[in-house]
C-alpha cells in the first residue's frame, strides 16, 4: 500500500504494532550513522577548505540526528550496534556532496512517513519523528548550499 492509500485511509487497516517501532528505529539509527561517516568522509576529500569545512558542519549536525536516535534507542532497550555501512562515492566532489543530500532527502521523506503511520497512537514517537524530520531539513538545506556552490564539472 502507498504513502496516500495510507494517508486517506483507502487501504485496509494495518495494525501499530509497537514491537515495530524498534527495528525501524534501528534501521534509522544505522542508516543516519552511516550517513554521518560517509559525509565526514566526503569532507575529508574536499579539494578545498572551505568545502571541507561546510561538510564539516553538516556531519556535527548529522551527529546531533544520531545522538537522538541513540537516546530514543537506549530508552528502548535496543542493541545499538555502530558499524558503518558501505559509504556511496562520486565521480567528483559535487557528485558526492548530491549523493550526501539525496540519502539526507530520503531520510526526511522516510521520517515524515514514519509520523504519519504512528500517529495519533503514539504522541511520543510522533514527536521524536517530527523532531528528526526537522533536523533533516535543516541539513538539507546546508547540503544544498554546498552542492550549489560547488563545480558539477571538475574532477578530482
Amino acid at each position: 500500500m502507498g504513502f496516500w492509500e495510507r494517508l486517506i485511509g483507502t487501504g485496509p487497516a494495518e495494525e501499530k504494532d509497537p514491537r515495530r517501532l524498534l527495528p525501524e528505529l534501528l534501521a534509522s539509527y544505522r542508516e543516519e550513522y552511516r550517513l554521518a561517516q560517509q559525509i565526514r568522509e566526503h569532507a575529508n576529500r574536499a579539494p578545498h577548505q572551505a568545502g571541507a569545512r561546510q561538510l564539516r558542519v553538516v556531519a556535527e549536525k548529522q551527529d546531533r540526528v544520531v545522538q537522538m536516535l541513540r537516546d530514543e534507542l537506549a530508552t528502548l532497550n535496543g542493541d545499538i550496534q555502530e558499524t558503518v555501512g558501505p559509504i556511496k562515492e562520486g565521480k567528483n566532489y559535487w557528485a558526492r556532496v548530491v549523493q550526501d543530500l539525496e540519502d539526507s532527502q530520503a531520510l526526511r521523506q522516510h521520517y515524515t512517513e514514519q509520523a504519519i503511520s504512528w500517529e495519533p497512537d503514539f504522541p511520543q514517537i510522533v514527536t521524536l519523528y517530527r523532531a528528526l524530520e526537522r533536523e533533516k531539513s535543516r541539513i538539507n538545506t546546508l547540503l544544498r548550499d554546498v552542492a550549489i556552490r560547488a563545480d558539477p564539472h571538475a574532477l578530482d
